[in-house]
């Protein structure tokens, strides 16, 4: 029979194998590039959910927490998640990333996921928008149905899309940092 200490032993080199993404939150308001080798990605994330026969989904969507999204640095392979900064249906984000090509793989909220293919390049030192990432919920009958009997992180089905909602980003972004003046270059993602 296997010892208490063999079995947390085991435990802790198998975390190790699965690997950790690191988390990003977003840039505190004093935050500033200077001669880093880090770039600032911002943009938002908007969740439609819509309604179904005339009904609105029950409220327990508005309290499972704040969006997430995962992205993966595709040089070294390392995972980071974005997290936007505050919860509901709408909510921004503004974090450091190293300058390099990166690829979106999934959105989490609370216990629903949604997988999102996109990628996007980011230079050394820039400000970069890469748009507002929209999933809109379908609204017929067969995919509500679909929807119902997904597993686990299921549940709804949707479709993503980039909106490009530039000048607003740029007027948020400036009254938030005002003291980063770099140019704010205009890339949206590309979804695949």
């Amino acid at each position: 029979m296997r010892t208490l200490k063999q079995l947390f032993s085991m435990m802790i080199f198998a975390l190790g194998l699965t690997g950790c993404a690191t988390t990003l939150h977003t840039i505190p308001t004093d935050f500033t590039l200077g001669d880093k080798e880090e770039s600032v990605v911002i943009g938002r994330v908007t969740i439609v959910m819509g309604t179904l026969m005339g009904l609105k989904p029950i409220g327990f969507f508005e309290r499972l927490g704040t969006s997430q999204l995962t992205v993966e640095n595709e040089a070294t392979g390392e995972d980071s998640v974005i997290v936007c900064d505050r919860n509901g249906p709408d909510s921004n984000f503004y974090v450091a990333l190293p300058s390099g090509q990166y690829r979106f793989s999934k959105w989490e909220r609370g216990n629903l996921t949604s997988p999102l293919n996109g990628r996007f390049g980011l230079g050394k030192g820039q400000v970069i928008y890469i748009g507002t990432l929209k999933w809109s919920r379908r609204q017929d009958m067969g995919s509500f149905l679909a929807g119902a009997f997904q597993g686990p992180g299921g549940g709804f089905i949707g479709d993503w899309q980039v909106e490009d909602e530039f000048e607003d980003a740029v007027k948020s972004f400036r009254e938030r940092y005002p003291q980063m003046n770099q140019e704010i270059v205009k890339s949206l993602l590309r979804l695949e």
